[in-house]
């Protein structure tokens, strides 16, 4: 009687010590870590980050604010909840995981000290406040509330929807710039602007069509990259030519080889349809790349000799204010008054279209370097996620999303070396999403060692694309 009790008891009380023991449970594949699981509040906050980067991507807020006259102004409700849920679900402290967030905020930092040097000091804080109250704030909408590899995959797929929504935008309300194509309003409004734009969230469409298990997404994003192009195309930028081209030889370098096989196959096919396609005026000035005539006055730069001027001036202009620079957004004006009579060049009040040059010229050297840094801390993170992922079968997911967001950022990179982005979103977005992205991917290589990958039901249409595409 007594030896049952006994057992009863020492059985009861082992039993209740490994309930209170830690366990070492693996986490839940795309679950978020540790004390981020299961924050209402972080949650409320990324449903706000996530309509504002969908607002941001696809130009609806601008599209809504123009149709309607301005009386719809979604980013006007929106911005500031996502603002909120950033600030309550602990955003800010979690977008400083990664090295990009420190170089992004150095950046920001140097322009307020260099505020007080500015040219003129009234226009620079009205730049100065649009950045940090609608750009900046994108580094800490996906960096800070983006926890899981799951979550990761929504902010992808919001990318790739948000862009197929901007194709129809530019569809329906773009407008020909003498021959050339470009959008009606927003960051896009302009024919160079509009194929940069493209350059960065084309391969986004790309991921979909590799990631999405919907037939239906799969066939709009195929038809949005093929849409894409020819944007890129008949936007007639020169610039976007040459991203073109230097994305192109990424992919082929870092494609697998059927990858390389099929794109060698299909990129000049395709290259030649939309060839037939495109408006004979973008075509005109594509094939005049190396061309320095004078003739061309409907770009924003002018000519190749104009564009060869701002980018001397420019580089003059941060070696003479080599500290704090002349002047955030300050570029056109100080030009206007302190630019070199070099072939009738003088004053044209024209920005420095590129941005590069424009933050070092406008901000100073510092800042310039700040700015290359948060560049290639991105890339850097991006490319240990590729390398880890590279060598394992279960992680091709993860490998194919690095790729795709790697092939954007080369071609958006190179791009703006020939348009004015310094102080847009798009730089502080991919840094947040390269942070969020490799603590995610850190978190699913470690629950994938251990828990065997399920198989994937790979849909029958799409079973011999899929096995060429691994």
């Amino acid at each position: 009687m007594r030896c049952g009790m006994i057992n009863r008891m020492i059985s009861g009380r082992f039993n209740q010590s490994v309930q209170d023991a830690p366990q070492s449970q693996v986490p839940a594949v795309g679950a978020p870590d540790g004390s981020d699981q299961g924050n209402s509040l972080r949650k409320v906050g990324l449903a706000m980050s996530l309509a504002m980067v969908f607002l941001y991507f696809s130009m609806l807020h601008m599209t809504l604010f123009v149709v309607t006259r301005g009386m719809i102004k979604p980013l006007y409700i929106v911005g500031p909840l996502a603002i909120i849920g950033i600030v309550l679900g602990g955003g800010i402290p979690r977008a400083f995981r990664g090295r990009p967030t420190f170089y992004w905020l150095a950046f920001l930092v140097w322009m307020v000290l260099a505020l007080p040097f500015s040219s003129w000091k009234g226009g620079s804080s009205l730049w100065l406040w649009g950045y940090l109250k609608a750009h900046f704030i994108m580094l800490f909408a996906i960096g800070g509330m983006v926890v899981s590899w799951r979550e990761c995959r929504v902010v992808m797929s919001t990318v790739a929807i948000a862009t197929m929504i901007a194709l129809v935008t530019v569809r329906v309300f773009g407008r020909s710039f003498s021959g050339r194509v470009g959008a009606e309003w927003g960051t896009i409004n302009n024919p160079n602007d509009l194929a940069a734009h493209m350059l960065l969230v084309v391969p986004f469409m790309l991921w979909l069509v590799l990631a999405s298990k919907s037939v239906v997404l799969r066939l709009a994003a195929c038809g949005g990259i093929a849409y894409g192009m020819f944007l890129i195309l008949a936007s007639g930028s020169r610039g976007a030519v040459v991203a073109s081209v230097v994305a192109i030889l990424f992919y082929l370098i870092r494609a697998t080889a059927r990858q390389r096989g099929i794109a060698l196959l299909a990129i000049p096919v395709l290259v030649a349809a939309l060839l037939g396609v495109v408006p004979q005026r973008s075509l005109d000035r594509i094939v005049t790349l190396t061309s320095s005539s004078g003739d061309d006055t409907t770009d924003t730069g002018g000519s190749s000799a104009s564009r060869m001027y701002l980018l001397k001036t420019g580089i003059r202009f941060a070696f003479e204010h080599p500290i704090f620079g002349v002047g955030q957004g300050m570029f056109a004006i100080y030009e206007g008054s302190h630019g070199t009579s070099v072939g009738g060049y003088r004053g044209e009040y024209q920005e420095a279209h590129n941005s590069y040059v424009a933050a070092a010229a406008e901000c100073g050297i510092p800042a310039f370097i700040f700015y290359m840094a948060g560049v290639f801390s991105s890339f850097r993170l991006l490319n240990s996620v590729h390398r880890q992922s590279c060598g394992r079968p279960d992680c091709h997911d993860i490998r194919v999303t690095t790729f795709c967001i790697q092939l954007g950022m080369v071609g958006f990179c190179t791009a703006i070396f020939f348009v004015n982005f310094t102080y847009l979103y798009y730089l502080p977005a991919l840094a947040g999403l390269s942070v969020a992205v490799f603590h995610a991917a850190q978190a699913e290589f470690r629950s994938r060692s251990s828990v065997s990958p399920a198989p994937q039901t790979v849909y029958p249409v799409w079973h011999a694309l899929h096995r060429l595409a691994r």
